[in-house]
């Protein structure tokens, strides 16, 4: 499974943001102030001073802010201060001794899977209600950057909190340039004096609301700061191609293994397949970030030696194995996740990914998704901005086609007197459905099957028993399909009169999952969306003596690249279904005035949905 991995974290505070609308919408903690200052050397090192001071507003914020943590990276920061206390509602202060701020080591929940340099100072309050104030000042010493001369940092102002004092200072060397980019932020160059440039970005956020569920980013739309001594992310590329380029030396280890994996392939498609399957299913997800390695990749001599790392070393060491077989390719650090947008100076948020880039066949790839298939990135990598740092320009991974990503069913229903139902279903699905379907089924494995089996019928509240088999998940060389067979206890009572409306089983169901999950009813921002191909086939067979009702008309609709056609068919006491639903996208990235069409379009299909099918 894809993860995350370019790490630049400096100090950084913990908080929860709140998760779901309620009206009226008002935020937990409210940040009071907040004031961060940099303290610029001349190689880009710094010293990061900041205090911070939240309210409590509700009972549920004692648990957000009653205990915070204050990010270092042990082998490259000195924390040089702190100062942590609570003032309770009545006004009392009650400072939080030097003696009771704990150190947490290896503060991440990556598991066996993560290893970091990064630290923990623990703030643990007391005296915390409704109306006090927590707050701290921290102090900490960043001895090195990870490229030459770089000193960077962004900043998000996230809508679901308020902000009544926010404000950043740089003071930087005169002859060290630095490079702003703002949204909404005001503020700027302030003064300069004794060769130093002092800047500074206040801002104020007293409107909080609701976060929407399913929106891109706040890097995408929200008030945001980015600086950088870097001019732009051409210069953030080539700082860390050069840094990285050694790493992809092709050893003896390396061309024997490239050349082992490729015997016989006669192209340069089918061995970049060969190549990219190997790394994927051979190299286990093992981050160790010591130093600079959240942002620097092992060799590729040493990963391949290991058998494991994160995506730099996934990258790395598939650039180094195509370079063996003479195919070239760069490193693409990309933004994984939500967030479709990049800076425009060269500062390293949102950017947390790397992949690889083929030039010479404009195919992206990620080895890091033991399941995607050649060709087919996960959802979370496509239709975004990329750097390719070693082509010295700017990229951008494929958004989402209907047409390349597809999942067929074929689902048979025998309905016997009693009403119990007798159940196949056949499955096919490629694209970005098919490595999650693959990492789904891979996942389930590991379990009893009566219990997979359960849950699949829970889904749509369906008793009964079943197995299922299918490809190997592993096999990306493979088309993967699943087959059930399928027991259900009755949906509907046998002999009638009654109607029936047509069960999953054990066949994925995905468009009437669909239909159950219910557009917002209004939008301010853009959202994540999927363009897929979805069709579903029904044969039910009645019970002899029965008599089948008047059928359903069925639907056709085509509007805002939505196409969806439903029709219903009778040949003696068989009913055949047929659903086909295409929702081809302009982007990976919606509108809400998408939303508003597609509520519209949701209201039909779950009519259409709802027919039933009549007899006695």
């Amino acid at each position: 499974m894809r993860r995350s991995c370019l790490v630049a974290v400096f100090s950084l505070v913990s908080i929860t943001a709140p998760a779901l609308a309620q009206r009226p919408y008002a935020p937990d903690t409210t940040v009071e102030r907040f004031v961060q200052v940099h303290d610029v050397r001349a190689d880009g090192s710094d010293t990061e001073s900041t205090e911070y001071v939240f309210r409590v507003e509700t009972p549920q914020g004692i648990s957000d802010v009653g205990a915070l943590r204050i990010g270092f990276r042990s082998d490259l920061d000195d924390v040089e201060s702190i100062e942590a206390w609570t003032v309770r509602a009545d006004g009392t202060t009650v400072t939080i001794p030097a003696d009771s701020i704990r150190t947490q080591d290896e503060g991440t929940d990556g598991g066996t899977s993560e290893f970091t340099n990064m630290r923990y100072k623990v703030l643990v309050y007391p005296s915390v209600e409704v109306g006090s104030r927590v707050g701290y000042r921290a102090r900490i010493h960043h001895r090195s950057t990870p490229f030459p001369g770089l000193f960077n940092d962004a900043y998000t102002i996230s809508p679901a909190f308020n902000y009544e004092h926010w404000e950043v200072r740089v003071n930087i060397p005169a002859g060290l340039p630095l490079y702003v980019q703002q949204r909404t932020i005001p503020g700027g160059l302030e003064s300069s004096a004794d060769g130093v440039n002092h800047y500074r970005f206040t801002y104020q956020w007293l409107a909080a609301r609701a976060p929407e569920p399913g929106s891109v980013s706040d890097d995408d739309f929200a008030p945001a700061l980015s600086i950088s001594t870097y001019p732009d992310l051409i210069a953030l590329g080539a700082a860390y191609e050069k840094a990285a380029a050694p790493m992809a030396e092709v050893t003896a280890a390396i061309r024997d293994q490239a050349l082992k994996i490729t015997d016989g392939l006669a192209d340069d498609t089918a061995r970049a397949r060969a190549l990219h399957h190997w790394v994927a299913k051979n190299i286990r997800y093992v981050a160790v970030y010591l130093g600079h390695g959240g942002l620097i990749p092992h060799s590729a001599d040493h990963v391949l030696a290991n058998r494991y790392g994160d995506c730099k070393d996934h990258a790395i060491l598939l650039q180094s194995l195509l370079s063996a077989t003479g195919i070239e390719s760069s490193t693409a650090l990309v933004s994984a996740g939500s967030a479709y947008q990049l800076p425009l100076v060269g500062a390293i948020s949102p950017l947390n990914h790397a992949i690889t880039y083929i030039p010479s066949l404009d195919l992206y790839l990620d080895s890091t998704d033991q399941f995607a298939p050649f060709g087919t990135l996960p959802s979370s990598d496509m239709d975004k901005p990329t750097v390719l740092t070693a082509l010295g320009r700017l990229g951008h991974t494929p958004s989402m086609k209907a047409d390349r990503n597809v999942q067929s069913s074929a689902i048979r229903l025998l309905i016997h007197a009693d009403g119990s139902i007798d159940g196949t279903a056949r499955t096919t699905v490629n694209g970005v459905m098919e490595g999650e379907v693959r990492a789904v089924r891979f996942s389930a494995q590991s379990l009893p099957e009566p219990q997979v089996v359960k849950e699949m019928l829970r889904r749509f509240n369906e008793t009964g028993t079943g197995s299922l088999e299918h490809e190997d998940p592993n096999a990306l060389d493979k088309p993967f399909w699943i087959n059930a067979r399928f027991q259900l206890d009755p949906v509907t009572n046998f002999p009638g009169p009654g109607a029936l409306i047509p069960p999953a089983g054990l066949s994925p169901g995905v468009i009437a999952g669909i239909a159950a999950f219910s557009p917002l009813p209004k939008r301010e921002q853009e959202y994540t969306c999927w363009s897929r191909t979805l069709e579903e086939t029904y044969r039910l067979e009645f019970p002899p003596k029965t008599i089948l009702g008047p059928l359903p008309k069925g639907l056709t609709y085509e509007q805002n690249g939505v196409r969806y056609t439903s029709s219903y068919s009778v040949s003696g006491l068989a009913v055949d279904i047929h659903r086909r639903l295409e929702i081809q996208r302009a982007r990976n990235v919606c509108t809400p005035e998408d939303n508003e069409t597609w509520r519209a379009f949701h209201r039909l299909l779950q009519r259409d949905l709802r027919s039933q099918i009549f007899y006695r």
